[in-house]
């Protein structure tokens, strides 16, 4: 089905505003709380800390604007103590909205939790809720903090979030969300929004809901369009020698660099009543990558309205590479030349590839040191990940191939240094790096490689003892 004019200049238009969309790879703001930190001390502190996305979703109906917070935990990230039939946990939940006008509005909810076994950190369970707000227009300060009871830790999202004069349109498209499911039933549609923010964990398919408001009947026409959105990763290959500058690249390849490649679009006709319809839509779920998904609907006097959303797919194992060839490949290349590396990949199929990925590791440091580097490099994803894995970003190489620093100093939120010493020499390596743009929600800041002080010769020994037996 053809696509109107409007819709088409507003699908190009859509390029412009993934930088906007990208940044950071979230919607939220520096919190007060964690502000002060070392973005090393925080990312530390944060494995100990309650584990939960937020995600709002603005609507319209006959009663108004309204304003939708959804919250999902990680069950094994809270204190569960043992009980007459399990083990059991709660926590509580807190959400604060601030207009400027000094409108406010706040809820809070407690939440119990009962398990047979005690969660383990491969646990995959979440426990998810909703909480609604009736809201006037205006721009909205949002405040989610979670506190686990049992162990007396929290943390805090903060947003920001525009609510459109929404009364008077023609149409209007709320925000448009993954469903983990949209049964029917006689009393009507019932959806559970899927919030979680690892895609990865749905099934073969992506299902979507949005609400659309039309002040008039007709058959509309419905567009999906999924693209793909290719973020360039700065490679480094430092086992033949990294080439450290006096000003090293302060490129944040979160928010520049980025490329759109259409995945997929279909169109439909939709019969809207009076007051709107519900619009639901069903993709084939991509492989591992960062998606927006854009929905739109044109009416028969080609009025459009749309709606947009970002999100990642990752694994099912992520943050953990043991089961993920193509990342533990990837990943080797801080240690192996380039040549080792083209002899595994170019191996025929995947049992041979990883045979062939065997024999490197048998030749060179033993399978202790590869189950070390690979829980290593699942370590930096846990504490690095922006829309890059963590083990790709810069202070993610160092933490593979280093450790944790020896020393931290922090020069505000734009600077860090990381020190390394060894103890037999007090030779120091010595780094620095700036983060990218203006501060943002500390656990999505990306900082660049700026000054590396050092000499080749001590970096070698880092890459050398991957390559050697204990």
């Amino acid at each position: 089905m053809p696509i109107s004019g409007a819709y088409r200049a507003k699908s190009f238009s859509l390029a412009a505003a993934f930088a906007i969309l990208l940044e950071g790879c979230g919607a939220g703001m520096e919190t007060g709380a964690h502000s002060d930190l070392c973005y090393f001390t925080y990312v530390i502190s944060r494995s100990g800390w309650p584990e939960f996305t937020s995600t709002m979703f603005r609507s319209a109906d006959s009663a108004g604007q309204r304003l939708d917070v959804y919250i999902s935990l990680k069950e094994s990230r809270l204190k569960f103590e043992r009980a007459a039939q399990g083990y059991q946990a709660s926590y509580s939940a807190d959400v604060r909205l601030q207009q400027a006008d000094g409108t406010s509005y706040s809820k809070e909810v407690q939440r119990e939790l009962r398990r047979k076994s005690y969660p383990t950190a491969s646990d995959s369970s979440y426990d998810a809720f909703l909480l609604s707000f009736r809201v006037t227009p205006g721009e909205y300060n949002v405040d989610v903090t979670v506190t686990d009871q049992g162990s007396g830790e929290k943390d805090s999202h903060v947003y920001k979030k525009n609510i459109p004069e929404m009364s008077g349109a023609p149409m209007y498209m709320s925000d448009v969300m993954l469903l983990a499911r949209a049964d029917s039933s006689e009393r009507g549609r019932k959806i559970t929004p899927f919030i979680l923010s690892n895609a990865g964990l749905l099934s073969d398919s992506l299902r979507c809901f949005s609400l659309l408001s039309s002040a008039e009947s007709g058959t509309d026409t419905v567009t999906l369009t999924l693209y793909m959105l290719k973020i360039r990763a700065v490679p480094f290959n430092t086992f033949t020698g990294m080439l450290f500058s006096s000003t090293g690249s302060t490129l944040d390849p979160c928010r520049h660099s980025v490329d759109t490649v259409l995945v997929y679009r279909r169109s439909y006709p939709v019969a809207a009543e009076s007051g709107g319809a519900h619009v639901f839509g069903v993709l084939p779920k991509p492989p591992v990558g960062n998606y927006i998904l854009s929905v739109s609907v044109a009416d028969s006097q080609r009025k459009v309205v749309s709606s947009s959303l970002l999100f990642k797919v990752r694994g099912k194992s992520f943050p953990d590479v043991s089961d993920n060839l193509s990342e533990k490949i990837a990943s080797l290349g801080y240690i192996a030349t380039k040549g080792e590396l083209d002899k595994i990949i170019s191996a025929n199929g995947d049992s041979a590839v990883k045979s062939a990925l065997l024999r490197f590791w048998s030749d060179n440091g033993g399978y202790g040191k590869m189950a070390e580097y690979y829980q290593r490099v699942s370590q930096a994803n846990r504490f690095f990940s922006t829309c890059l894995e963590g083990w790709q970003t810069p202070m993610g190489m160092f933490y593979v191939i280093c450790g944790a620093p020896d020393y931290v100093e922090c020069r505000g939120p734009m600077y860090e240094r990381w020190t390394y010493i060894k103890p037999s020499t007090q030779q120091q390596l010595i780094v620095d790096f700036r983060l990218n743009g203006e501060p943002t929600d500390p656990g999505e800041r990306y900082y660049g490689l700026e000054n590396v002080y050092s000499n080749v010769d001590f970096w070698s020994q880092y890459i050398n003892r991957w390559r050697s037996p204990y």
